[in-house]
């Protein structure tokens, strides 16, 4: 805690406005199934308890913010902890988000960030936050971002990895730069409009090709009386070593997502309603370019179901995915929500089936502010065995 002591010291010294946060979650996960081995231990159901505190901080003082947000992650039992040990604990307090900001630039309303923050882009299935991972995703960079009567522009540069101990020039670096333009207004059937372009530049040591993935796309989000549609499509391109030495090191990939989410809450019991389809190409080695969409800094669970048996597209050599999905919000006495979703899950190459997975989830939000949540998600491997898994999660914001 000497980090934030530091900080409410500078805080009361400048005079500067003092704002308090704080989460604190809990997560007891379970699991059964698996490859059948002939052995004691892969027999039983496999439990394991999360916490995740949050803690944060905002100093203001005039047109100049500081933010930080000091973290505490850890699966209760585990080594690194020490638990019931005279010894300290491995389990680090780190900063989650630290960073400071800069408003009214030029006396207009443009801001700018620098330092270490999350960075949540449109419906966040390219640039997510994971808000389910027990620790989540935060970015290092320089963050700018506007608006005006016409929208919200954000302009940003990622620094992945700085690899100048090792490699001394800017060109082995891992950097995103990107831009995203948002417009919200209900004109007519119109709801939304996100329009973006982002580039990622990276080069390894052993490598004389300089390698680029660009991404350009569009999401658009329409209502039609009690019917809502959300359309996103990204086309990637670039230059890549191929590992499997294909005639060419161009990307040439995409991703196509359709959905329709119809609103029934004039009904009773049914509150919501969704289906569509979420595409994802895959790499197709009987082709000349590289096919395969690299997603890795994407949402998992928000739409793909909660086993990410098919979502890890850390790079552009995946088998990518054809999903189907079906989800519903039903509303129950004493203000409890249940969802179902059904996800039915093919490669992104041939269609090749992989599974399907129901997930049932019942939430409900306590007048204390917290918010307790149990859920089940059933996989059925195509062709092979059934897997469960299990969760009850508690969440409080203060």
């Amino acid at each position: 805690m000497t980090k934030y002591c530091w900080l409410l010291i500078l805080g009361s010294t400048f005079a500067a406005d003092l704002e308090w946060k704080a989460e604190f979650r809990y997560r007891a996960e379970s699991d059964k199934g698996g490859v059948a081995i002939d052995t004691l231990y892969n027999s039983g159901r496999n439990t394991f308890h999360y916490t995740r505190s949050r803690i944060s901080l905002r100093l203001k003082k005039g047109p100049v913010n500081g933010f930080a947000q000091l973290q505490d992650s850890r699966l209760l039992g585990a080594e690194s902890n020490r638990s019931g040990k005279t010894e300290l604990s491995e389990t680090k307090v780190e900063f989650h988000q630290i960073y400071f900001e800069i408003h009214n630039l030029l006396k207009r309303n443009w801001s700018m960030k620098f330092g270490r923050f999350d960075l949540p882009l449109g419906g966040e299935r390219l640039f997510s936050k994971t808000n389910w991972n027990n620790v989540g995703r935060s970015f290092e960079g320089i963050h700018s971002f506007g608006s005006n009567r016409l929208g919200r522009l954000d302009l940003f540069s990622l620094f992945i990895e700085e690899n100048s101990k090792t490699l001394p020039s800017d060109e082995y670096d891992h950097v995103i730069n990107g831009l995203q333009f948002n417009r919200k207004r209900n004109i007519g059937l119109f709801r939304s409009l996100d329009l973006y372009f982002f580039n990622e530049r990276f080069k390894e040591s052993d490598s004389i090709l300089n390698q680029y993935r660009n991404m350009i796309g569009s999401r658009f989000l329409f209502t039609f009386m009690f019917m809502g549609i959300e359309s996103e499509y990204a086309y990637q391109y670039g230059k890549l070593d191929n590992v499997f030495d294909n005639e060419s090191n161009d990307i040439d990939s995409r991703m196509v997502v359709f959905n329709v989410h119809l609103d029934l809450s004039m009904i009773p019991v049914v509150e919501k309603i969704s289906f569509g389809n979420e595409y994802f190409s895959g790499f197709d080695s009987s082709k000349s370019k590289i096919t395969g969409f690299a997603n890795p800094w994407g949402a998992d669970h928000k739409y793909h179901g909660y086993f990410d048996r098919h979502t890890r597209f850390n790079d552009n050599f995946q088998q990518g995915l054809n999903e189907w999905n079906i989800k519903t919000i039903l509303s129950l006495p004493g203000d409890f929500k249940l969802n179902f979703h059904y996800h039915d899950f093919k490669d992104g190459v041939d269609s090749v089936p992989l599974g399907t997975e129901l997930d049932v989830v019942i939430s409900k939000k306590l007048s204390s502010g917290g918010v307790l949540q149990q859920g089940f998600a059933r996989y059925w491997e195509d062709g092979g065995s059934q897997l469960d898994y299990s969760w009850l999660m508690l969440t409080f914001t203060l």
